[in-house]
């Protein structure tokens, strides 16, 4: 019987479909020939065995690391915060010194562990084993600890990212909002009913837009899905946040786009209510929503979403507003902050009465629950 020859795998299709497997972002460390610390940036850590307990991490063969690791006998391995993407960036880069303002602390064993990873294991040099360009190093376990509660740092499809868990509007994470959202329901639903639109309710969670509540036919279903903070999205938020909010809100946008939604932001604190004009670019931006709502938040779909972002506020300066595309109301807590934004959307069919009525009935339901809640609008 012949031998089957060996496949020929194209090396950027095979890092592309291995791509498509998300991995945890470590730095293996530990003290060079010279007494100085070294590190890298790996992707290849594993846990191989419980008893004894021993992991491994894949370098190439002509790694400086390695070479120091197999002198040196152990090596720390420090699993990386989503927060922590320049220290990843640094430990992979060419950089000669790159300890170079980053803090650390010697294990048992002598190797550096990072301020503020996600946990540490500190080990020693096992076994070793040639595997195809690379060698697989083993380290027995001889040390281990969590650092603190954090959200590890993932590569997936080219891009970093921090894992979040499926669930992702928990009662701890969202707590009143939520309950407040839950409270705005019977409106939204009436509203929806009402002048057949989509109703919704979102609230500023750090630099995110998360959609707390949907009601309405149409694409699926949005609750949960977190949004970027960023012009001229969330304007019912930026509309009352403090100046240094809004100036990270309007991103990299020149003086033109600047002022017109400087404008839009001070026409929203005048009237109550704020309007996204219609255009091709926010469908798309919807259509996009909705595929991330159904397949999640992936890296290629994120960037995507960024761009089309991006240029629709470039077209925002130069949109009529006499046709929006959706209408929002702030609902204001005790500190005179938008605590929620209620929304409707798809609006392009009404006549300017049912579109007048709808806005007003909208309004009024902003305001009920600012009342319900205790809460008012920020004086002056």
């Amino acid at each position: 019987m012949s031998e089957l020859a060996p496949a020929v795998i194209d090396s950027g299709r095979f890092r592309r479909v291995l791509g498509q497997y998300p991995t945890g972002v470590c730095v293996v460390t530990t003290m060079g020939p010279d007494g100085h610390p070294v590190g890298m940036t790996v992707g290849s850590f594993t846990s191989v065995s419980l008893d004894p307990p021993l992991v491994a991490f894949l370098p190439t063969k002509d790694s400086r690391v390695f070479a120091a690791i197999t002198k040196a006998g152990r090596f720390a391995v420090n699993v990386l915060a989503g927060d922590q993407v320049a220290v990843c960036r640094q430990f992979a880069s060419r950089e000669r010194d790159k300890f170079r303002s980053v803090r650390w602390r010697a294990s048992a064993l002598g190797s550096p562990v990072l301020a503020d990873v996600v946990a540490w294991i500190d080990c020693r040099l096992d076994t070793v084993f040639e595997v195809g360009d690379h060698v697989m190093v083993v380290g027995a376990v001889e040390g281990l600890d969590v650092e603190r509660a954090a959200a590890p740092l993932m590569f997936f499809q080219g891009g970093y990212g921090r894992f979040s868990a499926l669930s992702i509007v928990t009662e701890d994470d969202l707590g009143a909002h939520l309950r407040l959202a839950e409270l705005a329901r019977p409106k939204l639903e009436w509203l929806s009913g009402h002048f057949g639109v989509q109703a919704a309710a979102s609230a500023l969670v750090g630099e995110q837009v998360i959609q707390l509540a949907w009601v309405g036919a149409g694409d699926a279903d949005l609750v949960g899905v977190r949004l970027p903070f960023v012009a001229p999205f969330g304007l019912a938020f930026a509309a009352w946040e403090p100046e240094p909010v809004r100036d990270k809100w309007f991103g990299p946008h020149g003086a033109t786009v600047r002022q017109v939604l400087l404008d839009e932001l001070e026409r929203a604190r005048n009237q109550g209510w704020t309007a996204i004009p219609d255009h091709g670019k926010l469908r798309d931006i919807e259509s996009s929503i909705a595929r991330i709502a159904t397949a999640g938040r992936l890296p290629e779909a994120i960037r995507e979403l960024d761009d089309q972002i991006t240029g629709f506020a470039q077209e925002y300066a130069v949109l009529s507003g006499d046709r929006p595309r959706g209408l929002s109301v702030p609902v204001f807590d005790h500190t005179g902050r938008v605590a929620l934004a209620l929304t409707a959307q798809r609006l392009p069919a009404m006549d300017r009465e049912l579109l007048d009525r709808c806005r007003a009935a909208l309004v009024a339901a902003g305001r009920e629950l600012t009342d319900a809640i205790h809460g008012a609008p920020p004086a002056g």
